[in-house]
């Protein structure tokens, strides 16, 4: 038998549930609590900041959450249920004070809340749309016409017909007529006058109006009137009659989609559908066209693009375009562009130049990317999830989206994973993609990435807590001395500053300001890095503490608590690699050890589990460091770990595990053994 030594050259291939003989060499099973980063390498992913308990009972189930930014340190998130709207403010948890002024009754609905509200924003304002709710027009105004004159020129005099409308009726055709006023000086356009021209506010979209900071007001929108014309001339828009599936803005244009139209409002008028003139068309009237298909179709969602606006319906694509880019009603278009089917209740999601949507089968669900192309040519698609083959579960219902970051998660409100994909392109080469997936400490509610900063709801112990963590932000140095331990540089979950801390019958105790979770591991760190263990958690006199081992008081110390977040990589099954995409798996292959490199890192343990053993074997649990100050926490900028294996390489199963609050980092391995052909000749 022949000595091998062959390089695993990064992990930033993520998950694979193929075979492994079939895995790309950077591919792993499983990644739990992992944030790959082509800078750094796979690292363990920031703790989330336990930052306030916003709700204390279960009658969010189900609701429809929303994020809100106004400003750079202004943000909130927001919550429809129970025919009311609740807001908190991201930064410290407080509730925010929201005035129902009108329109409780339009956040009724039946059944789920999820999935029956759409939420949308625009500078101090969010439009809040309820996808159950029937529009109408409002009442018909009372009045007659004064006469019907043939042309203008046939018009009486104006000074003498102070408001008196008369028809002009030119041919025929009732495309042609058109109504004016005298207001004793001259005739203007008018509208007829026994005709409604006023939507019903209360059956459509409410806004939230932001009017302080820490205070909004939610009422019925103020919509255009029809000021000129009649029915045939300036129509009602096609969706009056109808419920409205999606909003969105496009072209300086507020676009609500109904059935199978797609309508877009006047430019810079945001809540007006109806034309200017009844005599001439021009380009700032409203657009409103309907989806051509010889198959049923119904709109439920939109994603405006450089060449238009895509149009998704749960089994059809369509692009609304214009040759000229300028979005009109003599010149946009609707083509039909794919068929792929589209979950109806998860809308697709735009990060950069590429659109990610999902389907779903019985028990998973499968990913798209779909990236468009040049007028008249057909969007490119690509299989995202084509490596992890029902590795996400059918019960995902949000899709959150970081352009920023190159990456998407799915996640759904009855479970604590969150599901992630993310790439790396340089130029025309996509150097990774990488599915990874993290475990919160409760039931994914609401989950967002806004500029590096994560912003979570959570349902623990039956209520919600809102959680934050800030992206890419490493320790920048190899040790954290005492006092400069901030919490953004914290690895472990709930991280907040403990107060009330009592000393007890020799004990002390940590108060903190969650609730109790014996399902997780407490933890209990100091200002300079001293983990302190935790044998107990109790209730006293309301208040919730870690009771710490051992009799010495830490009372003085100024301590961050939180839970355990375990961070886990399982390697795939090792074969010879006799050159890309080509193994060897008929080989007779002997691991003999494994090295690992690792970058700024804390204790690192790897666990083996033979084939066909319950247990698994813990062999390594080591930190690497040259050197440490007294009061430090030892942080090598670089190590090398060798483990021995000394197994055939189909006969066991590795992991790497941290639950340490310190960060951790995987750059790459090797692997030596002892390799046979098995008298193979192999070309």
């Amino acid at each position: 038998m022949a000595n091998i030594t062959q390089q695993i050259p990064d992990f930033l291939g993520g998950v694979s549930t193929q075979p492994d003989d079939q895995k790309e060499i950077n591919q792993v099973k499983e990644i739990i609590n992992g944030y790959p980063d082509p800078t750094v390498g796979l690292i363990k992913r920031p703790g989330l900041k336990f930052i306030a308990n916003i709700v204390s009972d279960t009658s969010y189930d189900n609701a429809h959450w929303f994020y809100y930014r106004y400003s750079a340190t202004e943000q909130y998130v927001g919550a429809i249920i129970s025919t009311a709207v609740k807001m908190w403010n991201v930064s410290n948890g407080a509730a925010v004070t929201v005035t129902n002024s009108t329109g409780q009754a339009y956040l009724t609905v039946t059944g789920n809340a999820h999935n029956q509200f759409h939420v949308i924003s625009k500078q101090d304002q969010i439009i809040v749309l309820n996808k159950s709710k029937v529009t109408a027009m409002s009442a018909a105004l009372s009045g007659s016409l004064s006469g019907t004159v043939s042309s203008i020129a046939s018009l009486p005099a104006a000074s003498s017909n102070t408001n008196n409308v008369y028809k002009i009726s030119n041919t025929s055709a009732a495309e042609d007529d058109y109504y004016v006023k005298s207001d004793g000086t001259s005739w203007n356009e008018t509208h007829k006058p026994d005709i409604s021209i006023s939507i019903n506010a209360t059956t459509m979209p409410h806004r939230l109006r932001r009017t302080a900071t820490n205070a909004f007001t939610f009422e019925a929108n103020t919509w255009g009137q029809r000021l000129v014309g009649d029915t045939a001339t300036n129509p009602d828009p096609s969706f009056i009659g109808k419920t409205l599936n999606f909003s969105f803005f496009a072209n300086n244009r507020l676009g609500f989609l109904s059935e199978d139209n797609v309508i877009l409002g006047v430019p810079n008028d945001t809540y007006n559908f109806f034309s200017k003139s009844a005599i001439v068309q021009i380009d700032s009237d409203p657009v409103d066209l309907t989806c051509g298909s010889q198959r049923p179709v119904t709109l439920t969602s939109a994603v405006p693009v450089q060449q238009g606006i895509v149009l998704f319906s749960g089994s059809q694509q369509f692009m609304l375009f214009s040759d000229t880019g300028v979005l009109t009603p003599a010149q946009a278009v609707i083509k039909s562009i794919s068929s792929y089917e589209v979950d109806e209740d998860v809308h697709p999601v735009e990060t950069g130049t590429t659109i990610t949507f999902i389907n779903k089968s019985t028990s998973y669900c499968r990913v798209f990317g779909m990236q468009t192309q040049g007028q008249g040519a057909s969007p490119l698609f690509i299989d995202l999830g084509k490596f992890v083959s029902q590795y996400i579960p059918q019960t995902v219902s949000s899709i959150v989206a970081d352009t920023q970051n190159s990456f998407i998660g799915l996640y759904g409100q009855s479970a604590k994973e969150i599901y992630f994909y993310r790439t790396y392109v340089e130029g025309d080469q996509q150097l990774m993609r990488a599915w990874y997936s993290w475990k919160l400490p409760g039931n994914i509610q609401f989950f967002n990435s806004d500029k590096d900063k994560i912003v979570s709801v959570v349902k623990f112990q039956g209520g919600l807590v809102l959680l934050t963590t800030e992206l890419n932000n490493l320790p920048t140095t190899s040790q954290i001395t005492a006092n400069t331990l901030p919490a953004e540089n914290l690895f472990f979950d709930m991280i907040a500053d403990s107060s009330g801390n009592t000393y007890v019958s020799n004990k002390t105790r940590v108060q903190v300001p969650f609730a109790l979770d014996s399902s997780l591991t407490p933890f209990v760190v100091s200002d300079g890095g001293l983990q302190l263990k935790v044998e107990s958690t109790l209730t006293s006199g309301g208040n919730n503490f870690f009771v710490i081992a051992g009799s010495n008081d830490y009372t003085s110390l100024s301590l961050k608590v939180g839970y355990k977040m375990p961070f886990e990589v399982q390697l795939p099954h090792i074969y010879v690699r006799r050159g890309e995409g080509i193994t060897d798996h008929t080989a007779y292959l002997i691991i003999s050890r494994m090295k690992f490199s690792i970058g700024l890192s804390g204790n690192l343990s790897f666990k083996v589990k033979p084939l066909g053993e319950s247990n698994q074997n813990l062999t390594g649990a080591v930190q690497i460091v040259d050197y440490t100050n007294l009061n430090a926490v030892p942080l090598d900028e670089s190590a090398l770990f060798t483990i021995p294996v000394l197994r055939r390489n189909t006969s066991y199963d590795m992991t790497i595990f941290s639950d340490t609050p310190f960060a951790v980092a995987l750059n790459s391995a090797m692997w030596e053994g002892n390799y046979s052909t098995k008298y193979y000749r192999r070309l």
